[in-house]
């Protein structure tokens, strides 16, 4: 009969992921071992970038009226106003934003840091309520 790993407490509870590592209510599973959850700490580095992007509905109506302004440039005798308002489309943006959240976490005298690659600010708001998660089951 194999002997089971010792390192690793029976599944109790909920279970949490955060970029590779795992929680549930006993410990805290990452790629270099499995600490106790109890008394750990966390902490939370976000270092979120602003992207800025031309809208893709934009360009695609900035295309369409470039073709119609081609189309009708022989009837209106040169530059059309299909070509001016194409322009206008695309100054449309979208924003959005991209970046590594970090959590730190310690257990005893063991260290770990995570990474999660965040693409909104629901996304973010959501790894963060993981971590604080992970904190309320280490104060417990």
């Amino acid at each position: 009969m194999p002997v089971p790993y010792s390192g690793a407490p029976a599944y109790q509870g909920p279970d949490v992921q955060i970029g590779d590592v795992r929680v549930d209510g006993v410990a805290i599973y990452t790629p270099v071992g499995v600490w106790p959850i109890q008394g750990s700490r966390w902490m939370v580095i976000a270092q979120p970038i602003p992207i800025s992007t031309t809208a893709g509905w934009g360009i695609g109506l900035a295309v369409t009226c470039t073709i119609l302004g081609v189309i009708f440039a022989p009837f209106t005798c040169g530059l059309s106003l299909f070509l001016l308002f194409g322009l206008l489309f695309l100054t449309a943006r979208t924003h959005s934003m991209s970046g590594p959240l970090v959590v730190s976490i310690q257990s005893g005298p063991y260290h770990y840091m995570a990474q999660e690659i965040v693409y909104s600010p629901l996304h973010a708001a959501e790894a963060i309520q993981r971590v604080n998660f992970a904190q309320a089951l280490a104060s417990r």
